[in-house]
């Protein structure tokens, strides 16, 4: 009787695969990735909480500067396992091709760190959501962000596969972190080639098509560096190579052109009655803060000729009739949906409604000390003698000359005195 051999069954990655996900540095990655952001976000939450584009920015800052080179760190030390181990020989002898065993060993880890970022992502967006207005998080940044920690554990891997330095994943990351943060400082386009880029998303969307680019980009000179280092055929890494190096005119040209104005950012939503009082639409739910906080203010212009009919905060100020209001950005205006600071804001409002923006004035002149005297007295006057204690304005002879006026005589002077309040020659100003 003739016996048939068996063909040998192919070995697959999964038992290895899930060795490598439960027990490997992968879990440790994405704990250190989460944790990281996690303390970097709940130390800066005053910054941020209430604002969906203030969470998103700090956690784009966050998982580029700070968990990227931590990342690329982990993977060059996992690259660099076999030669800690002296097993290069041992995994020669196997049938598992090399680019499948590097895969193996680098996939857990890129998908623990990324998960990592998700924790960390939800977390913050949970802390968010209770106190933000309109908009809403950008996925096209979430999936830039996510890219690039799948990429720098590709490239590290690279880095550790190659190099045999003991200390090679300590420098890595220190690099990384230069390379990675040095361009934020240039003002060259080429500065959006850099994944950690500070982009400008107060008042702009991404286009369609920034997340592709930006992926293509990362992930294809990180595919590039892994395939030149584990397939066979190193020829290979030429077509991710190729996709990086097609995209990156792509980028670089368009600059500032990959975001477009956010409509609601631009549009504006204002109180009923008069004064008008005007915020972006994203903000449009601090109206009710916004116009409590200016009640005082706009209370005592009431009837007053010349008083602005509307208060926008939009810089420059179209109309004569408009006043500039600041807008409650989060950090020192605003905290967690309530505005701060209302005595402050108010004064900001007052200052802005008397700034003559008179660049050759002479300070010292006696007629111009007097004009600055009575800018001061009268700012302090709107927003009330104990909202001006707690700011920049102190007790002095014009405010309360200016206290002690009738309210008609007042009002008629007020009148004169508004309608002369950008005039940058002291002579046609009524003084106190």
């Amino acid at each position: 009787m003739t016996l048939t051999e068996t063909p040998a069954r192919r070995k697959t990655p999964g038992p290895a695969l899930r060795a490598e996900t439960r027990r490997g540095i992968g879990p440790w990655t994405g704990l250190s990735t989460a944790l990281t952001l996690g303390v970097t976000m709940a130390a800066k939450a005053d910054d941020w909480q209430g604002d969906w584009t203030e969470t998103q920015s700090l956690l784009h800052s966050g998982a580029t500067l700070l968990a990227g080179p931590l990342v690329a760190a982990a993977a060059c030390w996992q690259g660099a396992r076999d030669h800690r181990r002296a097993t290069d020989e041992l995994w020669r002898s196997t049938p598992r091709a090399r680019w499948q065993r590097m895969a193996v060993a680098v996939l857990p880890l890129a998908l623990w760190a990324v998960a990592g970022y998700a924790v960390a992502l939800a977390g913050a967006l949970a802390a968010t959501w209770p106190y933000a207005g309109g908009g809403g998080p950008l996925p096209s940044l979430v999936i830039v962000d996510a890219a690039f920690l799948a990429a720098v554990a590709l490239l590290g891997f690279s880095v550790g596969a190659l190099c045999r330095w003991r200390l090679a994943a300590p420098v890595l990351a220190a690099l990384m972190y230069l390379v990675l943060g040095v361009p934020n400082y240039a003002e060259s386009p080429a500065r959006y080639l850099d994944p950690a880029e500070q982009y400008a998303l107060w008042d702009q969307l991404p286009v369609w098509w920034f997340a592709p680019a930006v992926v293509a980009w990362t992930c294809g000179l990180a595919a590039a560096a892994f395939t030149a280092v584990a397939a066979r055929r190193r020829l290979a890494a030429l077509v991710p190579l190729a996709v990086a190096t097609a995209v990156a005119p792509l980028i670089v040209s368009t600059g500032d052109g990959m975001f477009r104005d956010d409509p609601a950012a631009h549009h504006l939503a204002c109180t009923e009655g008069s004064p008008q009082i005007c915020l972006s639409g994203r903000q449009k739910h601090l109206l009710p803060q916004v116009a409590e906080a200016l009640s005082g203010l706009t209370g005592r212009l009431e009837g007053v000729p010349g008083a602005p009919k509307r208060y926008v905060d939009r810089e420059p100020v179209q109309h004569p009739d408009e006043s500039w209001v600041p807008t409650p950005n989060v950090g020192w205006y605003l905290l967690r949906g309530r505005l701060q600071h209302r005595e402050h804001f108010a004064w900001q409002v007052a200052m802005q409604l008397l700034d003559r923006d008179c660049p050759g004035y002479d300070a010292g002149s006696k007629s111009w000390n007097r004009v600055i005297g009575t800018d001061f007295a009268v700012s302090g006057w709107l927003i009330g003698s104990h909202a001006a204690q707690l700011t920049y304005v102190s007790d002095s002879p014009e405010l309360r000359r200016l206290e002690a006026m009738p309210d008609a005589e007042r009002r008629a002077w007020l009148g004169r005195y508004l309608t002369v309040r950008n005039s940058c020659d002291p002579s046609e100003v009524p003084v106190l």
